[in-house]
C-alpha cells in the first residue's frame, strides 16, 4: 500500500513497507544519515541483529526516501524504533505519518499495544504521538494507547 497522504513542495508524501532489499537499504540509508551522520551514533549501535527480523516502514517525498521507522514484533505488542526523518524534510509531519502507518499495521496484525523506548529528551515527543510513559511496575496495568 503506497497511499499519498500529503504533499511537500508539490511532491506527494507516501509511506510503504520495505518488501525488497532495495527498500530496506533505503530505510538503512535514512537511519545512517540521521543517527550515524548527524548524531554521531556508532554504526555498531545503530545497526544490530534486529534489522532483518523487523518490519521497516519508509516515507517518500516523490521517489526520494525521506523517513523510516523500524518495527519489532512481540507476542502481544509491537515496538516502533529508530524513527528517523532526513533533516531537510523535518517539520512536515513525516514522523507522524510513519507512526500512524505503524499503528494501522499493528492493529491489522492484532496488536493492541505499542511500546517505544526513548531518551529522556524525547519523551515529550512520544507523548504527543499518543503514547504514555510507563513507570516502574506499570508494565501490566492495562492497554497502552496506540
Amino acid at each position: 500500500m503506497n497511499i499519498p497522504t500529503q504533499a511537500i513542495r508539490g511532491e506527494a508524501v507516501t509511506t510503504r513497507l520495505a518488501m525488497k532489499m532495495e527498500d530496506s537499504l533505503q530505510a538503512f540509508a535514512v537511519r545512517a544519515a540521521c543517527f550515524v551522520g548527524e548524531l554521531d551514533v556508532p554504526y555498531s549501535e545503530e545497526f544490530d541483529g534486529h534489522d532483518f527480523g523487523a518490519t521497516h516502514v519508509i516515507a517518500y517525498v516523490g521517489d526520494e526516501p525521506a523517513g523510516a521507522v523500524r518495527v519489532r514484533w512481540f507476542h502481544s505488542f509491537a515496538m516502533p524504533e529508530r524513527l528517523a526523518v532526513i533533516q531537510r524534510f523535518r517539520g512536515n509531519g513525516i514522523a507522524q505519518l510513519l507512526l500512524e502507518r505503524v499503528r494501522k499495521l499493528a492493529e491489522s496484525r492484532g496488536c493492541n499495544m505499542l511500546y517505544a523506548q526513548s531518551l529522556p529528551k524525547d519523551v515529550k515527543y512520544w507523548e504527543k504521538q499518543g503514547l504514555r510513559r510507563l513507570v516502574a511496575g506499570d508494565e501490566g496495568s492495562g492497554p497502552k494507547r496506540m
